[in-house]
């Protein structure tokens, strides 16, 4: 059984990963279309990237759940958890950190959108683009900045909720292991908790703002402070509250 587990949390830790780069990735593509002024365009573009994460999740919450059913060690179990988060975090930083080979190469799938080229096979060339565009000067907020930013600490809230609640639901299913069917039921629901967050309260304000302003500086600043945000909240947060469970239980 030990074998299994290990192999099935690394698969966890990985598609978590690749769920949360994927998502930064996409917000990035919202920022292109603030340099270049073609913010509807990006919109739509952000949408496609992300339903990618579809194809991790599918991935996630079986594995999740077949986790749970073969009862491991609660402590093991965390401790999956920390490393999904750890990942999570990591890749999210990667990106950023490449976020001037990301930019343009998201330039490149909106310019081929705008001639009428199909969204799918232009996103399908991204790693072409990544890796043929030069590295384009994309500034991150200063600190100073980003911590008066309001995003950046709604952005730090709810992505610690929307990181750790499937999680958390799931943990409770092996602490209780003959209500695990039912408690298991309860990832939706907290999932969609978060889910409804980010769309009713983090997505109208970026939106609102990016609208607003035709400060290209001023709502890139936002974007990366709600990206930077996420970081915080995914890395340091979320790893708190699991810290937390781990000491009390």
């Amino acid at each position: 059984m030990q074998f299994d587990f290990i192999l099935l949390a690394c698969i966890v830790v990985l598609s978590f990963s690749i769920i949360h780069a994927i998502e930064v990735t996409s917000f990035l593509s919202r920022l292109t279309g603030v340099i270049l002024g073609k913010k509807s365009l990006a919109y739509s573009l952000q949408n496609a990237v992300f339903m990618l994460t579809r194809f991790f999740i599918m991935a996630l919450m079986p594995i999740l759940g077949l986790i749970v059913d073969i009862g491991v060690n609660k402590d093991s179990y965390l401790i999956m958890v920390f490393c999904a988060l750890l990942g999570a975090s990591l890749l999210s930083v990667s990106v950023l950190l490449l976020r001037g080979k990301v930019i343009p190469a998201f330039e490149h799938i909106v310019n081929d959108s705008i001639k009428g080229k199909s969204l799918i096979f232009s996103l399908l060339k991204f790693p072409i683009y990544f890796f043929k565009s030069p590295n384009k000067l994309i500034s991150i907020p200063s600190f100073d900045k980003v911590i008066k930013n309001k995003i950046f600490w709604f952005s730090g809230v709810v992505f610690c909720i929307y990181s750790v609640s499937t999680f958390i639901v799931f943990y409770f299913g092996l602490v209780f292991p003959d209500y695990r069917t039912s408690i298991s039921q309860l990832s939706g629901i907290m999932n969609a908790f978060a889910t409804v967050l980010l769309t009713f309260w983090i997505e109208p304000r970026i939106s609102l703002e990016i609208d607003k302003e035709d400060n290209i500086e001023k709502s890139s600043e936002m974007i990366l402070s709600l990206l930077v945000g996420r970081v915080f909240g995914v890395f340091l947060l979320s790893q708190t509250i699991i810290f937390c469970l781990w000491i009390a239980l």
